[in-house]
């Protein structure tokens, strides 16, 4: 039989106490985070997509995870992202334009500029560097929302790092500095090998084993061992990483200035890996044929940028080996025709890059191209800038303005997450995501702070470390001048005079006081003054009449001695008496 309605209203529904939950963000795996009980604050938010995400503006130890409301707005006339949609169109406007730019998350770590970041093909790990020398690793999968890198690495000590790229499979990380030799290192940033450098007084840069400047670009060969490095002494190198001793092939860079060295500032391989593009600081842009002496290029424009200004990026379009672009110092970007490179296809301009290593980032289907956008002065912008560019003819499409401050210097797109990763002059590094991204930045939103538990103190007596006792403790070699500084000190080894004791005696010696060394001044001793000779005949008559050595011995035995005088009377009377 049916129960009525008025006896439902008194069948309890649950047992045990209740617990409010407030500020839960959930997603369609059923994970839940109470962010409330970490003190984060919440705003509450009109936005909704089909994970339920309430984003909010956190606090800087924990990482910030932010709608993009200021992207939206810069969208026209669509649709507000403050306006209440249904929940199955996520964020309307960043869903039409095809950019995963709904939310953000703030990464911080770096204390300069981000010049460089890679992502794995996987996407659980990320790599990025700076202008201070450090390569910080990122780890998705084991990361919380506090978004702290697991490791550091310094490749070289006082060198920027300008470039990092992973190869095909995910398990090499290939890293250029400042410093003439590349570098190999596990995903976990163990170092695999270090590269040979070259002699710098050689004039010929096809007989050095190496580069003898700094690096400014490196790609990898498609599905293969070999890489391309691209450096500052007017080459570019192949290696094998089987073989890091010697490179494979040399390319030397030519340029119609006379009087100087041009500089290789890019490089890349096409996807196919039978052509390498290169840029120079002289504007040119060159096309090397794999299979070539590499002699010559196969084809060379001079003029493709602004001579003096450094390109800073060429990067072939995703599944197009015919097509590349190129960012120039000059704030344009170009679209070439690989087979034909007396004219771009297409030109944008008013692009200012931040600095020698900006970059671009292409989508998965080779449709949009995502530039940062550098502010025009001195000073960096308030809002960090990204330019969405149409692939066919370089038009703007949209200007994506992130509330960070800062100017964006590289900036790198994951095909399989469809996340953006954009590293800012700050230091910062944000990851941008939608409704349709997976993983990423997305693992680590949905996990707990982990609390840190307190240590327990106990108090325990001295520790002896180990050789810590002089008995036991073990001399470490030194240097030959050190030692002698030593022997020096001891008074032993050194055979050091003993210092006078000034005051009261100790130790068995007599003290020496300050009267006692005037009078020794004041009295001369006057023996060197007196006549040796006299000085001896002063004992004569003692001697004589008491004899205290030899004489008392033979006293009684000796015989007399007896001079003959008979030679002495003409001679003088002191005379006979000696």
């Amino acid at each position: 039989m049916a129960l009525s309605d008025e006896l439902n209203k008194y069948i309890p529904k649950g047992f045990g106490k209740k617990k409010t939950k407030k500020g839960v963000v959930t997603d369609n795996t059923d994970s839940k985070v109470d962010v409330t009980h970490y003190n984060i604050p919440v705003t509450k938010k009109d936005t909704k997509d089909k994970h339920n995400y309430n984003t909010s503006e956190v606090s800087t130890s924990v990482g910030t995870i932010t709608t993009n409301n200021a992207i939206n707005d810069n969208f026209g006339d669509k649709q507000s992202a403050t306006t209440d949609v249904d929940e199955e169109n996520t964020s309307g406007d960043a869903e039409e334009m095809e950019v995963p730019v709904s939310y953000h998350v703030a990464m911080t770590g770096h204390k300069k500029a981000v010049s460089t970041i890679a992502w794995d093909p996987s996407g659980d790990g990320l790599a990025s560097g700076e202008h201070g020398a450090n390569m910080m690793l990122w780890s998705f999968p084991s990361m919380d929302r506090s978004f702290q890198s697991y490791r550091t690495v310094v490749p070289f000590e006082g060198q920027q790092i300008h470039a990092l790229k992973y190869n095909s499979t995910g398990d090499l990380l290939l890293c250029a500095t400042g410093d003439p030799r590349p570098i190999l290192f596990m995903p976990d940033g163990r170092k695999v090998c270090e590269f040979k450098r070259g002699d710098m007084y050689v004039m010929d840069m096809r007989r050095t084993t190496g580069h003898v400047a700094a690096l400014t670009s490196v790609d990898w060969y498609p599905e293969s061992g070999k890489f391309v490095t691209a450096g500052a002494d007017s080459t570019l190198r192949i290696w094998d990483c089987e073989r890091p001793q010697t490179q494979l092939q040399v390319i030397v860079a030519k340029t119609q200035m006379r009087g100087r060295r041009v500089a290789v500032t890019a490089c890349a391989y096409s996807a196919d890996g039978r052509t390498i593009a290169s840029t120079q600081d002289d504007g040119g842009l060159s096309l090397w044929s794999s299979s070539s002496p590499f002699i010559r290029p196969t084809q060379h424009t001079a003029n493709a940028h602004l001579s003096g200004t450094e390109t800073s990026a060429v990067q072939f379009i995703p599944g197009n080996i015919n097509h590349l672009v190129t960012r120039g110092g000059d704030s344009t970007v170009k679209l070439w025709d690989v087979r034909n490179l007396k004219t771009s296809l297409a030109v944008k301009d008013n692009l200012p890059s931040a600095g020698p290593e900006a970059n671009m980032a292409f989508d998965s289907d080779g449709r949009h191209l995502l530039v940062g956008a550098a502010s025009a002065g001195s000073t960096p912008s308030q809002n960090a800038s990204i330019a969405v560019l149409n692939l066919s003819d370089l038009t703007e499409k949209h200007q994506i303005s992130l509330p960070l401050s800062g100017d964006v210097l590289s900036i790198t797109w994951h095909p399989r997450l469809n996340q953006i990763a954009a590293g800012l002059t700050t230091g910062t590094i944000a990851v941008m995501y939608d409704a349709s991204s997976t993983r990423g930045a997305k693992l680590c939103i949905s996990k707990r702070l982990q609390a840190r538990q307190a240590s327990e103190s106990t108090s325990i007596g001295p520790i002896i470390t180990p050789h810590a006792l002089p008995l036991f403790r073990e001399e470490k070699p030194m240097m030959a001048k050190r030692r002698r500084d030593k022997a020096r000190e001891d008074p032993l080894i050194s055979q050091k005079p003993k210092v006078p004791i000034y005051g009261h005696g100790k130790g068995g010696v007599i003290g020496v006081n300050e009267t006692q060394h005037i009078m020794k001044s004041i009295m001369k001793d006057t023996v060197r003054d007196d006549d040796p000779r006299e000085a001896l005949l002063r004992y004569a008559a003692v001697a004589e009449s008491d004899p205290m050595f030899i004489s008392p011995s033979y006293k009684n035995t000796q015989d007399k001695p007896l001079f003959d005088d008979t030679g002495m009377a003409e001679e003088p009377e002191m005379k006979r008496r000696k």
